[in-house]
């Protein structure tokens, strides 16, 4: 599915087939410089990226009537962006894509027509499940992970009281220590860009560390304990999207 169109199943205009699927189940192109080593054999180890990701679809369309048919084709080809999802091979993925080119819905009989799409994700990455943890203060720690393939970034969001502050732990030394008052709102941490925000509204000068925590994939998890930094107590809901390359 794409912006809400089916591209492979019933929808009321008729029976759709995906037929084929590029760029979707790879991983994407990459991307960095290169720099030849003067006077020695190689080149630079320098870092590489993940282009964005190029998805192409084509399939059919069996509608019920031709009237269906055109009603398909403008209902298929009016898109410009939505998430792309897939599902019945694995596990859910999904990814907000744009179109990358013009739509193609090709009539070969009154009821019959063939279509293909062009796509583009400029997050290459692929999202899946949503894993959600709570974890109290005091208690030991709690395990966190997801069953994606790549790194993901949880997001926080302590709630309770804490009129000195509070720091979040991993069992592999990193901190996110807050050192502002946390009292009735709560406050939400976005571990991809170390931001704190609190009534929609970035905290400055309350954190005194911020590492970033990424979360692999697969079996490799991270424990995360919630302490106050002078008295008080409260949980911590960290939510943890599936995150697939």
């Amino acid at each position: 599915m794409w912006a809400g169109r089916t591209l492979s199943g019933v929808d009321r205009f008729g029976k759709r087939d995906t037929t084929s699927l590029d760029g979707w189940w790879d991983s994407p192109e990459v991307k960095g410089e290169s720099t030849d080593r003067p006077n020695a054999d190689g080149e630079f180890d320098l870092p590489v990226y993940n282009q964005a990701r190029l998805i192409t679809a084509s399939g059919n369309l069996h509608a019920n009537s031709h009237l269906d048919l055109h009603e398909a084709m403008n209902f298929f080809t009016g898109a410009m962006s939505g998430r792309f999802q897939t599902s019945g091979h694995g596990s859910i993925q999904w990814a907000d894509a744009k179109r990358n080119s013009g739509v193609k819905f090709t009539p070969v009989t009154d009821t019959f027509a063939q279509w293909q799409v062009r796509l583009k994700c400029v997050d290459p990455l692929k999202y899946g499940s949503t894993n959600t943890y709570s974890i109290s203060s005091g208690s030991s720690y709690t395990t966190v992970f997801h069953r994606g393939n790549a790194v993901g970034y949880p997001t926080v969001t302590v709630s309770g009281s804490f009129p000195g502050g509070y720091v979040l732990q991993s069992s592999g030394g990193a901190e996110y220590r807050v050192t502002t008052a946390l009292n009735a709102t709560p406050h939400t941490i976005d571990m991809a860009t170390g931001l704190l925000v609190r009534n929609g509204s970035v905290v400055s000068g309350g954190v005194t560390r911020a590492d970033l925590w990424r979360i692999q994939g697969g079996s490799l998890a991270t424990d995360m304990r919630l302490q106050p930094i002078t008295t008080g107590s409260g949980t911590a809901a960290v939510t943890l999207l599936d995150t697939y390359i």
